[in-house]
């Protein structure tokens, strides 16, 4: 009886078994493993924003890689093939919206990792990783509509009436600022109603200015006694409405 000899070695992790009888060889099915990091949440203001402390798993396995940027659809907007050239990627650039941040691992088979194409449709051999969301805010006050107004401070009560808001406004909250006309806020009518029952007549002689204001959870220095010229964070100031009290 002949016996059939066969020798299996181990090379990197992929397995080749050699016998007399055929030659056959298994190799890893790509592994992109878990990101971490983020996410991350940017204003779309005219200054650079890039991500930073995103990391791979030191245990993903496949022939090539790289990272993959899409959008919320999964439109492939760019392709970092590194660490270093994801964190160039200037994100202020894309405008509002939000992006999503993946890793590729694949093998030389890959199929439809092209911008402009969908990260859905790849073919080949590949594993997508989970994603890091890349949030864009960008308020945007708009145009506030209505007055000017003027006011004969006599004892009388004062209101405005008639402002209209800009229906194109964007931004996760919004509020009225009402300033004099130094910017210092006198008051945060949050709603057009609360606005509209502010009696001006109690300000004494003077101008007024009311702006809308819109603007995302990071807003600081909205308060009374504040100067709107020295808000921060991610916000918008419409045009302002004068109210002039005589």
């Amino acid at each position: 009886m002949i016996r059939k000899m066969m020798l299996v070695v181990f090379v990197f992790g992929a397995m080749f078994s050699c016998s007399d009888d055929d030659d056959t060889v298994q190799t890893f099915v790509p592994n992109s493993g878990a990101i971490t990091g983020g996410p991350f949440t940017f204003c779309v203001d005219g200054v650079a924003d890039n991500v930073s402390g995103v990391m791979t798993d030191s245990n993903a396995v496949g022939t090539n890689r790289t990272f993959v940027v899409t959008d919320d659809l999964g439109n492939i907007l760019g392709l970092p093939p590194t660490l270093q050239a994801l964190e160039g990627v200037n994100f202020d650039e894309a405008g509002a919206g939000v992006c999503l941040i993946w890793y590729l691992r694949f093998e030389d088979d890959l199929i439809g990792a092209e911008m402009g194409l969908n990260a859905n449709d790849l073919e080949g051999s590949f594993s997508l990783s989970n994603s890091i969301t890349v949030t864009r805010n960008q308020p945007d006050a708009g145009l506030l509509s209505g007055g000017p107004f003027t006011f004969d401070v006599d004892g009388t009560v004062d209101n405005v009436n008639g402002i209209t808001t800009d229906s194109n406004a964007t931004g996760s909250n919004s509020t009225f600022v009402i300033t004099d006309d130094q910017g210092m806020i006198l008051g945060l009518p949050p709603t057009l109603m609360a606005l509209e029952g502010v009696d001006f007549d109690a300000a004494g002689v003077g101008t007024c200015l009311i702006w809308y204001l819109r603007f995302e959870d990071d807003l600081g220095g909205a308060m009374m006694g504040q100067n709107a010229n020295d808000l921060t964070g991610c916000f918008s100031l419409s045009n302002s409405i004068t109210v002039t009290r005589n």
